[in-house]
């Protein structure tokens, strides 16, 4: 360094000291000098004046990291600008403490803030060529430490590193007139500081503060970090190695500088030999560990890609907080909470449930591993196109009565990166579009339970009988009710359901057996006694939505109130299976209907809790209703399109499959007592046909709901309830099951009323009694409903597999069409 420029500032340097320490010899008595700094701290006509320095800073608020956690406590993702847990000094090392004031400011305890021999030593440097010293106390690094802190603390939440970095190198100037204020405004208020703070208070602050390396700031995070332990652990080696990364955080770095950082940690070592803090015998011992053998590193991964198969629902929760009002503050409020608040945040997945339901989905329909032919639907028919799309499944469980969603998986990898491969999206496919999720699927005949709801309340039962045979509905045959003006005419085509076997809806059937079977003809029967809105109306009360808004709705305006049409009985709206999920947890619930909620708790880093907006629970349907349907859904299980699916130790399950026109969509959502599951497997990039998929190395010449979504649900249920007791459903009402029809003279007589008595009629398919064999995935006939796949297999098993229920999403006039609006988006 040339002699000119150390004398210039060490002039400037010493003219500072001075001012400061003016009058008494001794930094306090500075503060009242009206000392006007000459020397070269003059730029044209403007003076410095040691007064019109500020005394007081306010503390800002430390950025720390905030955390998502799993219902259980354990983590599941970190969010921060600057990766801090503060601590107080009692958990804190007492070797720590020692190693970072011995090597940074061993007079800590002796001056007022700002050390007249660091200063005078800095000087002497200075004049004599030696290396620059800043002469700065651990009080004044602390209150640099404050001031980059504030400066980045103004910046909006979204800045960019070059923003930050902008703001750090403007704070922490050291060159020119810029450079001299800087550290006198640091003296003065280290003095001020060392009045108002005691030393403990003081270390403590700079603990939490300071930058260790690697992208940590604050010496817990540091230790979790380097040593995967807390700063209440830290050993000799340990302590000295951090407290000599505080001076250069990137060149002492332990990973990228091994060389670097361990001479510096053994100077740091040495000084505390040489100030008595340590022996000899210590000191040796430390400088002989190799600082590889010191570390054990942990990654501090920042945002939701660290959760894994909870990515999805971490996402979700994210969104949640921002999007929510409730939460307080702004969207830009939250934000910056979620990155600089040290939020805990508690959420209502449960790990043992989420890793059986990734488990699942991801061994049953394996990304990398699961195509169907571009087989594309155009008007009603299939038009193969070239190459292959990707087969996407999601399993998600809601807790009855509570709304709580407990697992939420698919079988996908989350990412946000524009480049990601097919088998990574951002997009999750079991929430709503405005959740950050697809525009959803058609449901198919998982919407029949709602129409069967409807049924009981209106005083029917499901022993009574309808006609199902295949046949075209007049217009003039349906009534809207009360969302349509009074005298209304349905204005749809005349509608003529089909059944997918060959056989079915020949004959009058019990409610009960066309669900059992899923017979879309009977259920259009039933809905034709039925005003349509009221349908309409059941299943909205139950949470049922579409999963992006349209027009097609009574009102005409864009939302997602249901389509309100003859064929909404099987399942032409796109929903989520969040969305199915949550209606079908009422029926669980005996008809208490919750919002689906991903949020327990919220608290600071104070521990105090915040607001959190809970599940919002209402009666959607009388608990008798809900009884009535849970007892014909469980028939669907024993007897019916999932014959063979019950779940082990013959624990009481109800449940329905679902299939889309032409295999678009097949789902199974079911439940018990406890937990209520929607499984999804489909296309999510359009509609494209599963039939011919290829998936785990077999071919499905056909997929229906019971192929393949129902053994899922099975084996992913039978691991999220291991442990748990067994409950059972409540008995209906002997009124909501009716009188069983006379049986035909050759028949025995039926069951009791105590337990699903079996189908009376012929034409079942895939049930136990069916008299028409079906088609398994792999094209065995077979009588009855069989053993059902291996579960998760995606192999058939020997005998077959029912080939599921009736399924012919319409748009209103018995074409294969989706309704408007009704297209699966990906």
């Amino acid at each position: 360094m040339p002699l000119r420029t150390s004398f210039g500032r060490s002039t400037r340097l010493l003219a500072g000291f001075l001012a400061v320490s003016a009058s008494a010899g001794l930094l306090v008595a500075g503060l009242a000098a009206p000392a006007v700094l000459g020397l070269g701290l003059t730029t044209g006509d403007s003076v410095v004046s040691l007064n019109s320095l500020p005394a007081s800073l306010d503390q800002p608020t430390l950025s720390q990291q905030s955390r998502i956690l799993y219902a259980d406590g354990t983590p599941m993702a970190t969010f921060y600008y600057e990766n801090r847990i503060s601590v107080p000094l009692d958990k804190v090392a007492p070797v720590m403490q020692k190693a970072l004031i011995d090597i940074e400011d061993n007079r800590f305890y002796e001056h007022g803030g700002v050390d007249p021999r660091g200063v005078a030593r800095a000087i002497v440097d200075d004049l004599t060529g030696g290396d620059e010293q800043g002469a700065s106390t651990l009080t004044q690094q602390w209150i640099k430490n404050q001031q980059v802190e504030q400066a980045l603390a103004a910046l909006p939440p979204n800045a960019t590193p070059e923003q930050r970095q902008k703001v750090f190198d403007e704070v922490t100037v050291r060159s020119g007139i810029d450079g001299i204020v800087r550290k006198l405004r640091e003296m003065r208020l280290a003095i001020a500081a060392d009045k108002k703070y005691s030393k403990q208070q003081i270390l403590e602050n700079y603990l939490n503060i300071a930058n260790f390396g690697g992208g940590q700031y604050g010496i817990e995070a540091a230790s979790e970090h380097w040593f995967d332990k807390s700063a209440a652990q830290l050993d000799l080696p340990e302590a000295a190695l951090l407290a000599g990364i505080v001076q250069n955080p990137t060149g002492y770095d332990p990973v990228n500088h091994p060389d670097a950082a361990k001479q510096r940690r053994d100077t740091v070592l040495d000084r505390m030999l040489q100030l008595g803090d340590i022996a000899q015998a210590q000191h040796d011992a430390a400088v002989a560990v190799p600082i590889a053998s010191m570390l054990h590193v942990q990654p501090t991964p920042d945002g939701c890609a660290q959760a894994g198969s909870a990515a999805y629902f971490c996402d979700d929760v994210v969104g949640q907080f921002l999007d929510d009002d409730a939460f307080g503050g702004t969207r830009a409020d939250r934000l910056a909470q979620l990155y600089r608040g040290g939020l805990t945040i508690t959420t209502t997945l449960d790990p043992h449930a989420q890793q059986a339901a990734a488990a699942e989905v991801t061994s049953a329909v394996p990304a990398g591993n699961s195509t169907v032919r571009n087989n594309k639907i155009v008007n009603g028919n299939v038009v193969q196109l070239p190459g292959t799309s990707g087969v996407g499944a999601a399993i998600v469980s809601v807790q009855p009565g509570t709304g709580k969603i407990v697992a939420m998986a698919q079988n996908r990898t989350y990412s946000t990166a524009d480049d990601a491969p097919p088998t990574d999206t951002s997009i999750n496919y079991s929430t709503d579009a405005a959740d950050g999720g697809s525009g959803g699927f058609q449901p198919g005949s998982n919407f029949k339970p709602f129409v069967l709801a409807t049924w009981l309340a209106a005083g029917h039962s499901l022993y009574d009988t309808v006609d199902g045979s295949e046949r075209t509905f007049p217009n003039d045959s349906w009534q809207y009710g009360r969302c349509e003006p009074a005298g209304t005419p349905y204005t749809g085509k005349p509608w003529a359901p089909k059944n997918a076997g060959d056989g079915e809806g020949t004959s009058s059937m019990t409610v009960l057996h066309a669900t059992a079977d899923s017979i879309n003809t009977g259920y259009a029967a039933m809905e034709n006694q039925l005003p349509l809105c009221d349908v309409a109306a059941t299943a909205q009360a139950l949470g049922m939505h579409k999963a992006q808004p349209d027009t097609h709705n009574p009102t005409g305006k864009k939302s997602t109130d249901l389509t309100v049409t003859p064929s909404m009985t099987l399942g032409i709206d796109s929903v989520s299976p969040l969305t199915v999920a949550s209606a079908y947890a009422a029926f669980a619930a005996e008809g208490k209907y919750c919002t689906p909620t991903a949020i327990t708790s919220i608290t600071g880093p104070d521990g105090k809790a915040l607001p959190v907006p809970p599940s919002t629970c209402t009666q959607a349907i009388p608990q008798e209703v809900a009884d009535g349907v849970t007892y014909a859904l469980q028939r669907v299980l024993t007897q019916g399109t999932a014959a063979g699916d019950g779940l082990a130790g013959g624990r009481e399950a109800a449940g329905k499959t679902g299939t889309t026109n032409n295999s678009v969509a097949a789902w199974f959502t079911g439940y018990t007592p406890q937990l209520a599951t929607a499984v999804w497997v489909g296309v999510p990039s359009g509609s494209m046909s599963l039939n011919g998929a290829v998936i785990n190395g077999h071919r499905y010449s056909e997929m229906y709901g019971g192929t393949l979504a129902a053994p899922m649900w099975q084996a992913y249920m039978d691991k999220a309830l291991a442990g748990a007791p067994r409950e059972d459903f409540t008995a209906p009402l002997a009124s909501i099951i009716g009188t069983p029809p006379a049986p035909p003279a050759s028949t025995s007589s039926p069951s009791s009323l105590s337990s699903p008595a079996p189908s009376q009629s012929s034409g079942d398919n895939g049930g136990a009694s069916t008299d028409q064999p079906s088609q398994d995935a792999g094209g065995a006939a077979q009588a009855g409903g069989g053993s059902a796949p291996q579960a998760g297999s995606g192999q058939p098993a020997g005998g077959g597999q029912p080939a599921g229920d009736q399924r012919a999403a319409g748009n209103g006039d018995g074409s294969a069409q989706p309704a408007p609006g009704g297209t699966p988006q990906g």
